[in-house]
């Protein structure tokens, strides 16, 4: 992939973005694979990066995952400053040993940093994280980290995510965009993935959504409780004070487009909006 010329690199100097992609169940009757999800994560982290913003990643440390695709990218397009922050919620860094979240900070050295959230919501250090017991309640502890995100960034951007087989009382891109917005925080919503992200476009622009969706679209997004939670984002969503005033095209063309390029470019110039 070659490296983007968007805007300045300074144009999202001190902006903190979280980023939220997983697979969906739609991919495959949209002509994707979860190798898209991947170009989504290196083009949006990439271009995030470049324009001097961070990005913040609530996620694992499992290897081939997600996060070892924006540690690659900060490594290569961070020009030595710290611009990755990996989140762990209390079910993640709990199935790890001190030496293994000792060396996945070594890792990230000077271009990002390891945060760790307990399921009471406050930072740890290493060294305290694995004291003591916690409820193994893993929706708890995710939200926790959530809160936290949502609270410590600027923006979000949400791709994919389950719309059933989740850990919590709604499915985690639905909570992570609810608590964006109760945040006051930017949301930009990439739909053309399907899942979680696709049920906020319906619900939040439809304007963006209708006359392109396929039917029945995103899968389970009739689901009792998923309707319920997209109710609660809804009523977050329309009680939030006014945002900035974003263009309209690029906002449909991250609602709806395929392509991780159209993402990321959109994604950057509407932060650089919002910021200025």
């Amino acid at each position: 992939m070659s490296e983007p010329t968007l805007i300045s690199r300074d144009a999202l100097s001190g902006q903190k973005v979280a980023l939220s992609v997983s697979e969906s169940a739609d991919l495959s009757r949209l002509g994707l694979t979860e190798q898209h999800c991947r170009l989504v994560v290196a083009e949006v982290g990439r271009a995030i990066m470049l324009a001097g913003g961070t990005v913040v990643y609530g996620g694992h440390l499992n290897p081939d995952g997600y996060t070892e695709i924006l540690i690659e990218e900060a490594q290569r397009f961070s020009s030595g400053r710290s611009a990755l922050e990996i989140t762990l919620a209390e079910s993640e860094y709990r199935k790890l040993t001190a030496d293994e979240l000792l060396a996945a900070d070594r890792n990230l050295g000077d271009i990002g940093r390891l945060t760790l959230v307990s399921e009471s919501r406050k930072v740890l250090p290493i060294s305290r994280a694995l004291d003591g017991s916690w409820s193994h309640d893993a929706g708890n502890a995710l939200t926790a980290m959530r809160e936290h995100v949502a609270g410590e960034t600027t923006a979000r951007l949400i791709v994919g995510g389950r719309l059933a087989g989740y850990v919590g009382a709604e499915p985690g891109v639905i909570e992570e965009a609810r608590l964006t917005i109760q945040s006051g925080r930017l949301l930009l919503v990439a739909g053309g993935y399907g899942g979680a992200a696709a049920a906020v476009a319906q619900r939040l622009y439809p304007q963006f959504v209708d006359g392109w969706a396929p039917g029945a679209y995103p899968a389970d997004g009739e689901d009792a409780q998923v309707l319920v939670a997209l109710d609660a984002l809804h009523d977050a969503y329309a009680s939030a004070a006014i945002g900035p005033h974003l263009d309209e095209e690029l906002l449909r063309l991250l609602t709806i487009s395929h392509r991780p390029a159209d993402i990321a470019r959109a994604t950057v110039r509407l932060l650089t909006e919002a910021a200025n």
